[in-house]
């Protein structure tokens, strides 16, 4: 999981750099040229970019101390990152919201999912064999 969270913000960067709308946020009512952040689009870009950092962070723990991941769980957190992904370039922020919070959910059920891999004496002792 944790390779395949590397690889979708690498592929979303380089979407992202070549395909972005760039647009300047900021509040500056004198000029009148900038966006009015005083909405949810703040709260939820940092929600999700907090959120996106954790979850590279935790995945890469539990890739290093041997954690296997639940296969479903972590199938469904990945479509819901995709879900918000999506919402947040529509302009849904309410919605990209509450799926980024239910995605949170998703990684702490991961985590306590999580199992530690054990080899069986049984395959090491066929390797020898062979």
């Amino acid at each position: 999981m944790f390779l395949l969270l590397i690889l979708l913000f690498t592929f979303g960067y380089v979407l992202g750099y070549f395909f972005g709308n760039v647009d300047t946020y900021g509040v500056s009512k004198t000029v009148g040229w900038a966006y009015n952040i005083s909405n949810n689009v703040v709260l939820t870009s940092i929600i999700f970019f907090c959120s996106q950092i954790l979850f590279i962070l935790t995945y890469f723990i539990l890739f290093l101390l041997k954690r296997k991941t639940n296969y479903y769980v972590s199938l469904a957190h990945f479509e819901l990152i995709i879900l918000t992904l999506y919402l947040m370039s529509s302009e849904n922020f309410t919605a990209a919201l509450i799926i980024s919070l239910i995605s949170l959910m998703a990684l702490f059920v991961n985590i306590f999912k999580s199992k530690k891999e054990i080899k069986s004496p049984q395959t090491s002792f066929r390797a020898k064999a062979l």
